[in-house]
């Protein structure tokens, strides 16, 4: 794949991460109990606005991916793209196991294991592109 394909990925995926997570976390905010029956969830947090605490959250992680891809992937903006794709990685591979530990505990439902796999997906493709290199394109 030469250099401007391997950008025009890169840019669809952090575009795509971001804008899941800003319009899921944006739902959680202003519509938190259709949001979390939309994604299979029978028992609401309680009080409700646990879920658009976490909304809140989850749009600033969506905010951060939508914040590097405004930004051109070329040497001069490399350092502030690995360090958003890092932190964002290390933030749902922690979200994946804390959700992967407590469905097997039995304290949270099935359903969020699709959160789970999408978080860790997420991660791992961002956790491959760090240490393969992706990021660290020439001008």
């Amino acid at each position: 794949m030469n250099p401007r394909q391997a950008r025009i990925r890169i840019r669809a995926f952090q575009v795509f991460a971001g804008l899941s997570d800003a319009v899921t976390g944006c739902l959680l905010v202003f519509a938190p109990r259709w949001t979390l029956a939309l994604m299979g969830l029978r028992r609401a947090p309680q009080p409700i606005e646990f879920a658009s605490f976490v909304g809140v959250f989850v749009l600033g992680v969506g905010l951060a991916y939508l914040l590097a891809a405004r930004r051109p992937l070329n040497a001069a903006n490399q350092p502030r793209w690995e360090e958003i794709w890092a932190a964002t990685a290390l933030l749902r591979s922690l979200v994946a196991a804390f959700l992967l530990g407590e469905i097997l505990a039995g304290r949270m439902e099935a359903a969020w294991l699709a959160v789970a796999l999408f978080d860790g997906a997420l991660a791992c493709v961002q956790w491959a592109g760090l240490s393969r290199g992706w990021l660290r394109l020439e001008n």
